[in-house]
């Protein structure tokens, strides 16, 4: 079951991804080559084609772009990292300081590779964001209200009428 924030946090990726759009197929297919199908953070070995292998934001807030995304494992990803500054969450999956040169150095030469990249911006773009955000509240709590209302109404006996 998909939860409200969940629900939420898909309508703010994809407002996100409107003004700045994530990787290229050929981006992606480059990010894979250049970490050697392996989890930048701890090595793990990924196969492009599962879903055990994430195209990572490497810092919150740093945009979509190819400066700002890495390879991470499932554990990296979701379960360990989250929103962690990247850099004293890579000295921690590092086991000595030649593991962490060598995963550092990976991920610095993929950060010279690829410039910032700086999203379109104007009143309109900023405005219409801003637009778009308040949707997002306003589905939030919409939908957190009607949860609290089928669980009052499931706890009095009764159902949704249809």
């Amino acid at each position: 079951m998909t939860s409200v924030s969940q629900a939420t946090n898909v309508m703010r990726r994809a407002i996100s991804e409107i003004v700045d759009p994530g990787l290229t197929r050929a981006e992606k297919s480059e990010l894979w080559k250049h970490f050697d199908s392996r989890c930048a953070f701890c090595d793990a070995s990924m196969m492009p084609t599962s879903r055990q292998g994430h195209v990572d934001h490497l810092e919150a807030g740093g945009g979509n772009g190819p400066r700002n995304r890495v390879l991470a494992c499932w554990a990296c990803n979701g379960d360990e990292k989250l929103d962690r500054a990247w850099r004293p969450f890579l000295r921690e999956k590092c086991a000595s300081d030649e593991i962490h040169a060598k995963r550092l150095k990976a991920i610095e030469s993929w950060l010279d590779r690829h410039p910032v990249r700086h999203p379109p911006s104007s009143p309109e773009i900023e405005r219409a964001v801003r637009d778009a955000d308040h949707v997002a509240r306003e589905f939030h709590d919409a939908c957190s209200r009607l949860r609290a209302a089928v669980k009052a109404a499931s706890n009095v006996g009764g159902g949704i009428a249809t």
